[in-house]
């Protein structure tokens, strides 16, 4: 897979599945995964860091991670949505239909969405 995943910037409020994907991740050849719970602490660290990929948990309690989004979308990082809702609204990003995971996932599941997420940006 060329798509770099080296430095990962992944944002679940469940610490749980925080714990599964940062594993997975590794697993893929992150060599580092910053784990956010909030939209304020992904964008306060997306100002002074740079990623590679980002995986946006949708729903992070009573907000969504679409503002994470716009911004990475901004700084052309590229990005998957996940969730565990069955009916996943509208969202539309930079003109790009989004690539969603559905929870739960797997290594197998991460994999094929990170291949999809590479021939989108090809």
């Amino acid at each position: 897979m060329s798509l770099n995943i080296s430095h990962c910037l992944l944002v679940e409020d469940n610490a749980i599945i925080a714990m599964d994907c940062e594993e997975m991740l590794r697993d893929l050849g992150a060599e580092s995964v910053e784990l956010c719970s909030s939209v304020q602490e992904a964008l306060t660290y997306l100002s002074k860091n740079a990623v590679d990929f980002a995986i946006l948990d949708l729903n992070l309690g009573s907000e969504t991670s679409l503002p994470i989004a716009n911004q990475l979308a901004k700084q052309e990082i590229p990005f998957l949505f996940a969730t565990g809702d069955e009916d996943i609204p509208d969202i539309s990003i930079s003109n790009q239909e989004p690539i969603v995971l559905h929870k739960p996932y797997s290594l197998n599941t991460i994999q094929d969405a990170l291949k999809s997420l590479h021939s989108q940006r090809m």
